[in-house]
């Protein structure tokens, strides 16, 4: 195998280290809604954990035959573990401000209704 195929691989296993932590953040918010960060409910934050590194090995491996690559080399983990790295620096801000934003406005949505239906009920109207 020459060099530059070591490269191409290398950048493609930066891409799915990439994808491995878009899944990270659907299996942070599942840590959220089961209520695990800060100690609490240690033995559910850990299976959560588990089930996001069977995950992220699932999907290496996947990757690894979809798209030729040789076998697993040392510098492919590195490329996974960098480009969960850039994951983490660059778009996670951005997808947590985002998820901030939907949060904030169905909170929002759930108060108005909250308000109808009581307004409702008593005859009033909203102004």
């Amino acid at each position: 195998m020459d060099s530059r195929n070591q490269f191409t691989y290398f950048c493609l296993c930066i891409a799915v280290g990439f994808v491995g932590g878009i899944i990270y953040e659907i299996f942070a918010s599942f840590r959220k809604i089961l209520r695990c960060p800060h100690g609490k409910n240690r033995v559910l934050g850990g299976m959560v954990d588990v089930a996001f590194c069977g995950c992220f090995a699932v999907l290496c491996t996947a990757s690894a035959y979809w798209l030729h690559l040789p076998s697993f080399r040392f510098y492919m983990w590195i490329g996974y573990a960098l480009g969960f790295l850039i994951y983490l620096k660059t778009l996670r801000r951005t997808v947590a401000f985002l998820q901030k934003v939907c949060y904030n406005v169905l909170c929002k949505i759930a108060k108005r209704a909250k308000i109808k239906k009581k307004l409702s009920k008593t005859g009033d109207k909203l102004i």
